[in-house]
């Protein structure tokens, strides 16, 4: 097999886009936000993204509920986190890309395998262009994404990463160093400690904590921080067990902060870890542009970058990632 797409299938009365080639499934649910449903890992048969045991994604209206209705998989948010006012309008609970119907173009050409998926939201006026492309022999899923500003004043916006990584305890997280910065609204089990240390050892009630192996999910932990002033745009999750890694790659000028939510048995029973490169912090819109950490397009701008996902067997742990998704062990 080199690589192919198929939109032959459905899943749940959802329209599919599959990518495929000898290492790589790709699930993709346009109607669904454009959300990537499943990444599976063909050689150890290992299923990357978490899916909701209990929640099954859907065609969702506007204004949903995220944490009601979250089905897992890999969704993106713009142009807010949480539910808030920018430029004097409302925007819905986790922004408008989750919940689009979103058009879908499959495409296959000699060395690549993809399609392209367009949206434009519904109040702010943006048009996105999203190209996921895999290729043959290769273990990496190749993202380019392009965002038009048409309407006619500046748009201030957070733009997230989202993808829902399925844990166990075998399993854990890899940045390169960065400050860990605490949401004082949401401190989860690192409550009690300093709002803001050096990863990965955070110190709560005189103990240190390594917050990279994953715990049980009897241990009830919930992490939510974001990571800033990071060395580098990647992050990953190694599987210790089959050793076998991913990780992200990201534009450091569009991404400078990673955050991670992470609830290990300790919100909802949910065993999950959310890695979420991230155009600025903290949650709240309003917070982030008065510290002017977001971004903003002019009107006619276009932001244009490119993210990779790579999946490489034989690592323990991760000491970095290069930018062509090459992964160094630790």
């Amino acid at each position: 097999m080199s690589c192919k797409v198929s939109t032959e299938w459905s899943y749940r009365g959802l329209r599919t886009i599959v990518l495929e080639n000898k290492f790589l499934r790709i699930v993709v649910l346009p109607e669904a936000g454009a959300k990537i449903w499943q990444i599976t890992y063909k050689p150890l048969d290992s299923d990357l993204l978490w899916n909701n045991p209990r929640i099954a994604p859907a065609r969702l209206p506007m204004n949903s509920r995220y944490d009601d209705l979250w089905s897992g998989g890999w969704d993106e948010l713009f142009p807010s986190d949480e539910a808030g006012l920018i430029d004097g309008e409302i925007y819905p609970d986790h922004g408008e890309f989750w919940t689009g119907d979103w058009q879908a173009e499959a495409f296959h050409a000699e060395n690549k395998a993809g399609v392209i998926l367009r949206f434009t939201t519904p109040i702010s006026a943006i048009s996105v262009e999203k190209t996921i492309w895999i290729e043959p022999d290769s273990a990496r899923i190749r993202f380019r994404h392009q965002m038009t500003n048409r309407g006619n004043a500046p748009f201030p916006f957070l733009w997230k990463l989202h993808p829902a990584m399925a844990v166990t305890p075998q399993h854990r997280v890899d940045f390169p160093a960065m400050k860990v910065v605490l949401e004082p609204a949401f401190p989860g089990t690192l409550g009690g400690g300093p709002s803001s240390f050096t990863w990965p050892t955070a110190k709560v009630g005189g103990k240190d904590i390594d917050l990279r192996p994953i715990p049980a999910e009897s241990e009830r932990q919930l992490y939510f921080f974001y990571g800033t002033e990071m060395a580098a745009g990647w992050c990953a999750l190694t599987n210790t067990a089959n050793r076998l890694s991913c990780g992200l790659v990201f534009d450091q000028k569009v991404f400078p902060s990673c955050w991670l939510f992470a609830s290990y048995g300790g919100w909802r029973n949910y065993n999950v870890a959310v890695l979420e490169p991230c155009t600025g912090y903290p949650l709240n819109f309003e917070a982030m542009q008065a510290a002017g950490r977001h971004k903003t397009l002019a009107p006619g701008q276009v932001l244009d970058t490119e993210v990779l996902f790579t999946v490489q067997e034989n690592i323990q742990s991760v000491q970095r990632i290069e930018e062509d998704g090459t992964i160094i062990a630790g």
